[in-house]
């Protein structure tokens, strides 16, 4: 795997596992804040879990061992921590996709009761090794070996015998954790109370509801924590969804990716009406959520493509009412005149239609769905906006 994907898959895994992580939780107080002072940090019952997370797609993850760079680069993190930690309410997670050799003295590590000294023993002296290598390889002008286990080394040989040992008491770890490719159904598994057939569509909608709220959190659109009570109330609004079987406005807050290009009629069809760019702009992002929403629904539910037909037809007939009306006033004036009543009805669709047009479904919100439908119509001519769009475009059909 590239190298950038892979750093893209290890982002994204810390979002899922802090998804997967929460849902686990029992009580309301629990919470969770991804890239803070770690990579996930968990709050609950007054105290704190940080989750170092080493994700691997390989087919044969490598093995976490004394001498895996994983290690130590966990425990230079969590030493660097340490002056904001209260280290007695504090538990310590490398979390990783590989296992631990069955005569590894980490699997100490996968118990909160199993005896740490042979680890602490076993460290002291994988630490000192790494540190006596790479001065005597200073000294013989040669190559330093281990660069990127020595800080993590140099941190915890620095800490001292019983800071060491206070340290590994807080450490835990969970090894063959799920791939990022799992994740979602590892979710589902969670939803126990659903019908199974209800369980894989909430897991789906709770992730992609999830991402924006991590994404939200990273930019400062929204508190930094999660909760465990926003995520049940999503989790019941979600159920409520399927209950009702009410449409979800998936793209209300989505924006075209760069390389988008609109048919060429959407602009036409504005020009025809001496439309700003403001008013293209609107046109092009409205469309593009239209379309990506009637293709998300049909591709869901295939009986969605008659629904979409059915309220095309609503659209057609509100704005053939304004249409013809335009027509008439604008049979006998000039075509600049009859310019700006059609730049007029264009911006109905955009401000007035979405909320004076009847709605798709009961309790819709997606204002989005109306103006942006109506560009997908303007497209295949069924819609225009100049009294004599028909004639002018002739050679577009």
């Amino acid at each position: 795997m590239h190298a950038a994907d892979a750093a893209a898959l290890g982002f994204y895994y810390q979002a899922l596992f802090a998804l997967v992580t929460l849902i686990a939780q029992t009580t309301d107080d629990a919470a969770v804040v991804v890239e803070r002072l770690d990579d996930v940090e968990l709050k609950v019952d007054g105290n704190t879990m940080l989750y170092q997370l080493k994700h691997s797609m390989s087919e044969t993850p490598p093995p976490v061992t004394l001498a895996s760079r994983a290690l130590w680069k966990t425990v230079k993190v969590w030493i660097d921590a340490l002056p904001a930690l209260t280290l007695s309410e504090t538990t310590l997670w490398l979390v990783v996709v590989g296992s631990i050799p069955g005569d590894c003295p980490l699997k100490a590590l996968l118990e909160t009761d199993l005896d740490r000294s042979e680890l602490l023993k076993a460290m002291q002296e994988e630490a000192k090794r790494v540190i006596d290598e790479r001065t005597a390889a200073k000294k013989a002008g040669k190559k330093l070996p281990h660069e990127e286990r020595s800080q993590g080394c140099e941190a915890f040989v620095a800490l001292g015998a019983t800071e060491q040992h206070n340290l590994l008491r807080r450490i835990r770890m969970q090894q063959n954790s799920p791939t990022i490719d799992q994740i979602e159904g590892n979710v589902a598994t969670y939803l126990t109370l659903l019908p199974k057939e209800h369980r894989l569509p909430i897991a789906k909608g709770l992730v992609e509801w999830w991402d924006r709220q991590v994404m939200y959190s990273l930019c400062g659109k929204r508190e930094r924590v999660l909760t465990h009570i926003e995520l049940q109330q999503q989790i019941t609004s979600l159920i409520s969804d399927i209950e009702e079987a009410r449409l979800v406005p998936d793209f209300m807050t989505a924006v075209p990716p760069k390389e988008y290009q609109p048919d060429g009629m959407l602009t036409r069809q504005i020009q025809l009406v001496d439309g700003r760019e403001s008013d293209l702009t609107i046109a092009i992002r409205e469309e593009w959520r239209a379309r990506e929403q009637r293709s998300k629904w049909v591709t869901a539910n295939p009986g969605m493509a008659s629904t979409i037909n059915d309220y095309d037809l609503v659209l057609c007939e509100k704005w053939s009412d304004r249409h013809m009306q335009m027509a008439e006033d604008c049979s006998e004036v000039e075509d600049k005149e009859k310019r700006e009543s059609g730049l007029k009805l264009l911006r109905w669709a955009h401000q007035e239609a979405p909320g004076s047009v009847p709605s798709l479904s009961e309790g819709w919100s997606g204002h989005y769905y109306v103006s942006g439908s109506y560009h997908v119509l303007v497209i295949d001519l069924k819609v225009g906006w100049h009294p004599d769009y028909r004639d002018l475009l002739k050679d577009g059909e």
